[in-house]
């Protein structure tokens, strides 16, 4: 998927200077707003518009961690946009950090894919007095996820012209009913400004060592939510996770692990699985479940992004799915402490948000 890149008049040779390039970005948007639930169909009048502001940097240095994703851009970003009607959806605003890995690199052109996660601001959540026709966001902050296939070609020393297409998922991760959340796939258009006048620099991408290392992680979550709209009050979500490690090389590692969860909106959230209707006998045994996962760790320095995905074990109450995902963020403070943020969902919607920490035990090198 990676590639190496060189400039006007390239070279083999390897260098261990670091070079630091740095860019700003913007760009116009268009696109259109997903109807993803049935309600939304009526609601829908206009196509998703808006900007966005990046800066970003590139550090070029076989001694970093970043030599072995052949030097992604890494950077912050400002979004605003609308979704689909203003009276009822309003508008958003998002903050966000993003990697944009690349795909093909050459002097002037640059295909990248990108991965960002952030904090969204919406203007006109759903009120059951102002704006009850709004089941989409019911909570003013949100959660911004946005992955995107960016096209750049630099049209002279300084400047760039821009292109992308992208995906957009805003959601209170059902902290809060209604929360059907919103996607819009989005086009734009922009341009690039290189503070570094001087070419791209002919840096070799490093191959990843395999490596032999295992390591057991052991950590707590927390959160809350609410499990449906009809119902206003916040439930407790814990977790207890388990987890061995098999680092494949520096980058990448795959793991097997064990959930065990005390969800209180569990019976709520999923009653409408079960004819609609609560247990007779229910009780605090149905706030328990497990299951066994699966994941997919990409190591980027200290910060680990992870894909899980898991099967239930035990429920005392029909889920939605068997199957259930997760999506986080990892990040090691110190050797040992682990600070955790990540989304518990029930096939693409999403369940609760989960903070936690953790330990990591480090027993092969």
């Amino acid at each position: 998927m990676f590639v190496a890149f060189s400039e006007a008049q390239p070279s083999n040779r390897a260098t261990k200077k670091t070079d630091i390039h740095q860019y700003l970005t913007i760009r116009l948007h268009g696109g259109l707003v997903i109807p993803h639930h049935p309600s939304m169909m009526y609601f829908i009048e206009d196509y998703s518009k808006g900007f966005e502001i990046n800066y970003g940097r590139t550090v070029f240095s076989e001694d970093s961690w970043q030599s072995t994703f052949n030097y992604p851009e890494i950077g912050l970003g400002l979004y605003y946009g609308t979704f689909g009607n203003k009276n009822i959806y309003g508008a958003g605003l998002a903050f966000f950090p993003y990697i944009n890995y690349n795909i093909y690199r050459s002097n002037r052109i640059t295909l990248q894919n990108r991965v960002s996660m952030g904090l969204g601001y919406v203007n006109h959540p759903f009120d059951i007095d102002d704006n009850p026709y709004n089941s989409i966001f019911s909570s003013h902050l949100n959660i911004y996820i946005r992955l995107g296939l960016l096209f750049d070609y630099r049209i002279n020393k300084n400047f760039s012209l821009s292109a992308s297409g992208a995906l957009t998922h805003l959601s209170n991760g059902a902290t809060k009913k209604p929360n059907h959340g919103i996607n819009t796939i989005t086009t734009s258009i922009g341009t690039k400004y290189h503070f570094n006048s001087k070419n791209t620099p002919s840096v070799r991408k490093t191959k990843p060592e395999l490596s032999h290392k295992r390591e057991v992680l052991i950590g707590g979550n927390f959160g809350r939510s609410q499990s449906n709209r009809y119902n206003n009050q916040k439930y407790w979500n814990t977790s207890i996770n388990i987890q061995h490690l098999w680092y494949l090389n520096k980058k990448r590692a795959l793991g097997l692990g064990f959930d065990q969860f005390y969800t209180e909106s569990i019976p709520f959230a999923w009653m409408e699985f079960a004819n609609g209707e609560l247990p007779e006998d229910l009780n605090s045994s149905y706030y328990w479940i497990n299951g066994l996962y699966a994941s997919y760790n990409v190591f980027l320095g200290k910060t680990t992004l992870y894909v899980n995905i898991g099967k239930y074990l035990h429920t005392k109450m029909k889920p939605p799915e068997t199957i259930y995902p997760r999506i986080g963020i990892r990040h090691y403070l110190g050797n040992h402490l682990i600070a955790n943020f990540s989304v518990k969902a029930s096939f693409f919607r999403a369940e609760f948000l989960e903070f936690g920490l953790g330990y990591r035990f480090k027993y092969k090198q």
